[in-house]
């Protein structure tokens, strides 16, 4: 039965648990510490690259940190808090000290057709750790914990029917637009489901039947994201057998091995396959999937390309502070534009289903003209992020980074709440739960991300409304059936 949201925090007898209050604002610190430390060196260093070299090498000891406080508290091992921190340990980390790297040796950091001053990009960055802060404080301040020996409700039904529904619905792209933002969630459905797998039976990893299933389910979603042509979609493929390996202490100890190879897998043959098909003729009928197999196949890419400097560039791609260096250094040009820039929310709420010809909400081609790479927005043939962080700061400076983040991480909390602490219980709360893992390591704006949480919410609270009730009629009609004794 599927289980009614979880209560507030502290809202049991009795005075609040001193461990409860460490389990939820602990984490905060140490992030306000690095924050504090951007501040600082971007105050007091006399180069830029100093910035990045200290602060990203206090994210690489930190972030870490805090994944494995977060890994004890989440009963998946798995959590919203502990990928984005995974994901930014690169991202703000690693790719930051390269970055810095560049700036020392004198190498000019390129955004598009535009080029950042070192200055600017040491702001960008301190501006974009601050806008990660804000998110985590509005998160975690929201998001349910489990109290000690909480265990998740029985459930599970329905599993194997999200599995088809997510893989068929990758299949109808033009049914995904339809749908809008719903789309975007059910295409995490198999994944949702071939983690819950992974949740209920990983105590019986040892049995063959177990890998085989594992496999099979991996090596189905691999080919399946193959036609959205994204490196990243493809390495979270892998994310159930990560999960696995993460919460099975028996299979623990081979973690680095599973990261190593994976790593070695995505330098060496995802992203050089991926990115040559890219450049690869198209031939007449061929989809974005037959032309990475095709690529792949035929064995022409990685000319020139080793695994370093394959390496490289994903530092470079990774680096998601640079679009909000260069709106930093707009700021200092132009000014603040106090909101103009959110001017598509007047229309984003309206359903596509409703609205067939709806201006995009997107703002990436628009941003790509907007920088000089394309003479008019029409012949913008890319999109770039502006990113959350950016935007806001692009309208309302650093309290508008620290609030807005703040605000769009509270709302993040809010829909974690709905999925409970304890997600895996049914297939709606676990698609959502997996859909704000992703969606918090992808906000190209902060106005999209807020119109996305809309939307899933206005459609999956009456569906969890009737999914409970439901559940708890079955429940009462079953224990009024029961004989007495």
């Amino acid at each position: 039965m599927a289980a009614t949201l979880a209560p507030p925090f502290g809202t049991t007898a009795g005075a609040r648990p001193r461990g409860l209050l460490d389990r939820r604002y602990g984490p905060l610190v140490l992030h306000a510490f690095l924050v504090l430390l951007g501040f600082t060196t971007l105050g007091f260093a006399e180069s830029p690259a100093t910035t990045l070299y200290v602060t990203g090498a206090a994210v690489t000891v930190v972030f870490p940190w805090i994944i494995l406080l977060e890994i004890r508290r989440a009963p998946l091992g798995l959590s919203p808090i502990s990928f984005y921190f995974g994901w930014n340990t690169i991202a703000l980390g690693l790719a930051a000290i390269h970055h810095g790297n560049k700036l020392a040796d004198g190498i000019p950091i390129r955004f598009s057709v535009q080029t950042i001053y070192p200055e600017d990009l040491a702001a960008g960055y301190v501006m974009y750790l601050l806008g990660s802060f804000g998110l985590h404080a509005g998160l975690q301040l929201v998001r349910p914990i489990p109290r000690p020996g909480e265990r998740a409700p029985s459930g599970g039904a329905g599993f194997l029917l999200l599995w088809v529904i997510g893989i068929l619905v990758r299949f109808g792209d033009r049914f995904i637009v339809g749908i809008g933002a719903f789309g975007g969630l059910l295409q995490w459905g198999s994944l949702a489901a071939l983690t819950r797998y992974v949740i209920s039976e990983s105590k019986d990893h040892r049995r063959a039947s177990f890998w085989m299933l594992l496999f099979l389910g991996t090596a189905i979603e691999f080919a399946v994201n193959l036609r959205a042509g994204s490196k990243a979609f493809l390495m979270f493929s892998f994310l159930p057998a990560g999960l696995l390996f993460a919460r099975e202490r028996a299979l623990r100890r081979w973690m680095p091995v599973l990261g190593l190879a994976l790593t070695a897998f995505y330098l060496g043959v995802v992203a050089p396959v991926v990115a040559a098909s890219r450049q690869a003729t198209e031939l007449a009928g061929e989809s974005q999937s037959d032309r990475i197999v095709r690529t792949y196949s035929q064995g022409d890419y990685g000319e020139g390309d080793g695994i370093e400097e394959q390496a490289t560039a994903f530092f470079e791609r990774s680096f998601e502070p640079i679009p909000a260096s260069f709106l930093y250094g707009e700021v200092e040009r132009h000014g603040l534009r106090w909101g103009e820039t959110f001017d598509y929310l007047a229309y984003a709420f309206v359903p596509r289903i409703f609205w067939p010809d709806k201006p995009t909400v997107s703002r990436g081609g628009w941003f790509y003209y907007y920088i000089g790479a394309a003479r008019t927005e029409a012949e913008a043939t890319t999109s770039i992020a502006q990113t959350a962080a950016g935007e806001m700061y692009w309208n309302f400076g650093f309290p508008g980074v620290l609030l807005g983040l703040g605000a769009i991480g509270a709302l993040f909390g809010s829909l974690w709440r709905l999925s409970t602490a304890f997600p895996e219980q049914d297939p709606i709360r676990l698609v959502l739960y997996i859909g704000i893992v992703f969606n918090m390591i992808d906000m190209s704006e902060a106005g999209t991300t807020v119109v996305n949480i809309a939307f899933r919410t206005i459609v999956l609270v009456p569906s969890m409304y009737l999914l409970d009730r439901t559940a708890k009629k079955r429940a009462e009609a079953l224990a009024g059936a029961r004989p007495l004794s």
